[in-house]
């Protein structure tokens, strides 16, 4: 099976707010609020109003900025990324087989077999393969019609753990 694309900037800034939604960034954001609650709760005094509104507001604002700043740096690295890579703006052709997937990025071919992939996941736009926690490939599935990633995703099921 050949499956041709070619990523634009903000497809893969999608793919990459994908990959972060659903890792371990929600743990972090509980475990952040947690603290800072504790913290706020453990150093209030009740008996002033003031204070204990003051903590809040600064609890308020310490994780709107976390959440923000890392927004913003995700935004900021994702087209870095894209930008610095010869292969991600160009066309690939990837060839799906039993040994593997073969990338094909004008007359480079590489083919990486299903052992070097963890996982995979998808949403409605994308399919992410993991070389590991934080590397993956993005497959879009614009480029496939419904019969082609159908295979794909027979091909994952076999090789791969979801």
């Amino acid at each position: 099976m050949n499956i041709t694309y070619q990523l634009s900037l903000n497809d893969y800034q999608e793919a990459v707010y994908f990959h972060y939604k659903t890792g371990k960034r929600p743990l972090f954001i509980a475990v952040f609020l947690g603290v800072a609650t504790f913290m706020m709760m453990v150093g209030t005094d009740y008996t002033n109003t003031r204070e204990v509104i003051d903590n809040m507001l600064i609890t308020f604002f310490a994780l709107a900025f976390y959440l923000l700043f890392t927004r913003m740096i995700t935004a900021y690295q994702a087209k870095r990324t894209y930008n610095k890579s010869d292969i991600l703006s160009k066309e690939i052709t990837l060839r799906v087989s039993g040994k593997g997937i073969t990338h094909d990025k004008k007359n480079n071919n590489q083919i990486i077999p299903w052992s070097a992939f963890t996982k995979w996941k998808q949403n409605e736009k994308f399919y992410l393969i993991y070389t590991s926690s934080y590397q993956f490939n993005v497959i879009p599935k614009y480029a496939m019609d419904e019969k082609q990633q159908e295979e794909l995703e027979e091909y994952f099921n076999k090789y791969l753990v979801i």
